[in-house]
């Protein structure tokens, strides 16, 4: 089986992650064509970039798809703007990464491809035209997901990863709660904290792979690919997990135990205050990096997709 990837964006590198996986961890063969790979100050890895593609080129890759795996945009891509051509008639999904209300996604909805979104904050929005939940990638065998553990210390390294502090909501990741506390803990000589914003990908991870605590969001009731990334390299993990995201994950994973640190913005600062206290960051990491590799198995994740391709034929 051939999968194209096609998106206007980088999409915090969800697509690229997707190809890579199925590359290298199954018979499938995939290609992600990206449209432009600008992105704020943020940049991620890449595979194909359609701005700088001859038209014949582009023709060749969309011949060569078995499915088409599109990422939030379907007619209205640019690819097809520069062909002036309409998408091919190929067995297609949509993967909508946005929020729903962020944008005029009205030509997607009415589009009548199967929608598919991942088991994080997504489903709440686009609940009632959904038809596939899969998890984010993190590949657990790529050397950004390892690391040896840091250097014991007097004060453990929390670290916390806002998209963009002047985001609203979502993308916001509890900044107005999380940030005082952490200066808070910083002024009584309790923590040395990493605050990581607009930062490449790589850089991201090289700052993450020193870290001893990971905060992702404590207010949605939901949590983000920063999530994966702290559980991967074994470093534990705050979120707020509620009800709906819960069954999502244990829809996905057949486990009813995660591995998160639950807190809402409510407990964050003493749950936060008690882990510090127990010194006990290093057993909470090394059980959630056995969680990943147990239920976050490149494996398991390429099934979940393979089966959703297979069921569009």
């Amino acid at each position: 089986m051939k999968v194209l990837h096609l998106s206007d964006t980088q999409l915090s590198g969800a697509p690229i992650r997707i190809s890579n996986l199925l590359n290298k961890h199954s018979d499938i063969k995939s290609r992600h064509i990206v449209w432009n790979t600008k992105h704020a100050f943020r940049s991620f890895a890449r595979d194909m970039v359609g701005v700088s593609m001859q038209k014949d080129e582009l023709r060749h890759w969309l011949a060569w798809a078995d499915v088409v795996h599109y990422h939030n945009r379907w007619k209205r891509l640019e690819i097809f703007k520069a062909l002036g051509e309409a998408p091919p008639k190929k067995p297609s999904v949509i993967q909508m990464h946005s929020p729903r209300a962020s944008e005029d996604f009205s030509e997607e909805i009415a589009s009548q491809l199967p929608i598919a979104v991942v088991g994080q904050y997504q489903p709440r929005q686009w609940t009632g035209i959904l038809e596939y939940i899969v998890p984010n990638v993190v590949d657990l065998t790529d050397p950004e997901y390892n690391r040896e553990l840091p250097a014991e210390k007097t004060w453990p390294i929390v670290s916390y990863a806002p998209s963009n502090w002047n985001c609203k909501d979502w993308d916001r990741k509890s900044y107005p709660v999380v940030s005082p506390i952490l200066k808070r803990l910083v002024r009584d000589k309790a923590i040395y904290s990493q605050v990581i914003t607009n930062q490449p990908h790589d850089q991201t991870m090289i700052l993450k792979r020193a870290a001893d605590i990971g905060i992702d969001e404590v207010s949605t009731g939901s949590y983000h690919l920063s999530s994966l990334e702290y559980l991967a390299l074994g470093i534990p993990c705050f979120a707020n997990i509620d009800t709906l995201t819960y069954k999502v994950l244990t829809d996905l994973t057949g486990c009813d135990k995660l591995p998160w640190l639950l807190a809402n913005e409510q407990t964050f600062g003493s749950k936060l205050v008690k882990v510090i206290q127990d010194k006990n960051w290093r057993e909470l990491g090394a059980e959630a990096r056995a969680w990943m590799e147990r239920y976050w198995a490149p494996e398991a994740l390429v099934s979940h997709y393979k089966s959703m391709y297979d069921d569009l034929k």
